[in-house]
């Protein structure tokens, strides 16, 4: 039997942020246990897209201060600079002119360098981008996208040059209850006694939490991401896309790539088991992919396939994360069901997380509206944007 104070479960990007976060406090001695490998659930393979375009103040505000620490991650945290900086373009169609300039209001009130752009002024942004009449655009200018393995990887070992201890090939079987607390964790490697533990299970969350009589809404839904290189003659970088439009995100990778994906939620329908899903992606879905970025970026239908991946969700009934102390059993908090938008946001997770656990409640902003207990209130987050997925 081994002993430890707070014990994390899960090593995606929450989990090792928040261990990092803990670690930083000086709480006493931190463990945390990844059945498998770091990031080898949803994070190792997250596009990892860094933006503040939300359409309320709470995810916006989180966006915007997780990106400040990308930007200087090797000065804040350790490791190798992570950030790409490529700026972010918003479209949408006309008729949704009046939720995108509500957004972009919000956005201005807390400081966010957004605006619309004609279509001008998006070809000088982006020369190979195609914009239609009936269609609106606008610019974010400090976003980009982070190395989605390194940040993880420098967390964890930033975490433990603090004090941490990661252990990964330790599957966590159940909690251990006793008398309405929790005492610690059953794993493959024998018994953990400890009286915290925090859940950053992913996609694996409500299996876990049913063990120990938790009801998380959190279902694991097979997403799919396309690859394409970009034709020799299609110029530098452009940026990243959230394309309402066509439906689609897409971002600049390594490799003269492109990496392009759905943001139109008909991942909620395709519910799967975390430990058995299909890892390749559909061969009827990649050309689709092919033909709705080609409307945006014509140059793209020259573009070589270089087919694509499934990975997963953990999307909630709101599609907004759930960060609270778990009702009913002491000492079992959560940060989980972050529904596609979770990598943006890790590094002010793990600082909330880590002042809900040892402050009793989060200080930097009020995640009241996250709490797990929105969902019987019928409290959900509410997204007062017609494209509800991005939040």
């Amino acid at each position: 039997m081994q002993s430890c104070d707070i014990l994390i479960v899960g090593g995606g990007v929450m989990g090792v942020s928040i261990a990092y976060a803990l670690a930083r406090r000086r709480v006493g001695r931190i463990v945390l246990l990844e059945k498998s490998f770091l990031g080898a659930g949803s994070s190792g393979k997250s596009g990892a897209i860094i933006r503040q375009h939300y359409s309320n103040r709470l995810t916006a505000s989180m966006a915007q201060k997780s990106l400040r620490i990308f930007e200087h991650f090797e000065d804040v945290v350790g490791g190798p600079p992570v950030f790409t900086h490529t700026g972010m373009v918003i479209v949408v169609n006309e008729r949704d002119r009046a939720g995108l300039e509500a957004n972009l209001a919000m956005q201005h009130e807390l400081g966010i360098d957004v605006r619309l752009v004609t279509h001008q002024e998006l070809t000088d942004i982006d020369r190979n981008a195609h914009l239609a009449e009936d269609e609106l655009a606008a610019f974010e200018a400090d976003a980009g996208y982070v190395e989605a393995v390194q940040v993880v990887s420098s967390y964890a070992e930033s975490a433990m040059r603090e004090g941490a201890d990661i252990r990964q090939g330790v599957e966590v079987k159940n909690l251990v209850l006793q008398g309405g607390k929790v005492g610690g964790v059953d794993t493959n490697e024998g018994r953990y006694d400890c009286r915290t533990v925090v859940l950053a299970t992913g996609p694996w969350a409500a299996q876990l939490g049913r063990e120990a009589g938790l009801q998380l809404p959190v279902q694991a839904c097979r997403t799919q991401v396309a690859l394409f290189r970009r034709p020799a003659h299609f110029g530098r970088r452009g940026p990243v896309y959230g394309d309402f439009v066509q439906g689609l995100y897409f971002k600049p990778t390594h490799g003269e790539m492109l990496h392009a994906g759905s943001i139109a939620g008909e991942e909620i329908n395709n519910p799967v088991d975390p430990n058995d899903y299909d890892e390749s992606a559909d061969g009827g879905w990649l050309p689709q992919v092919r033909q709705r970025l080609s409307r945006r970026y014509p140059a793209m239908n020259r573009g070589y396939g270089r087919g694509g991946y499934g990975a997963l969700y953990a999307i909630t009934p709101d599609w907004h994360p759930i960060l609270d102390r778990c009702p009913g059993v002491e000492g079992v908090y959560c940060a989980v069901g972050f529904s596609g938008h979770g990598f943006k946001m890790s590094p002010i997770v793990g600082q909330l997380m880590a002042e809900l656990i040892v402050d009793g409640q989060a200080k930097t902003l009020d995640i009241g509206p996250l709490r797990l207990a929105r969902f019987a209130d019928n409290d959900l987050v509410k997204t007062p944007y017609a494209y509800g997925v991005m939040g």
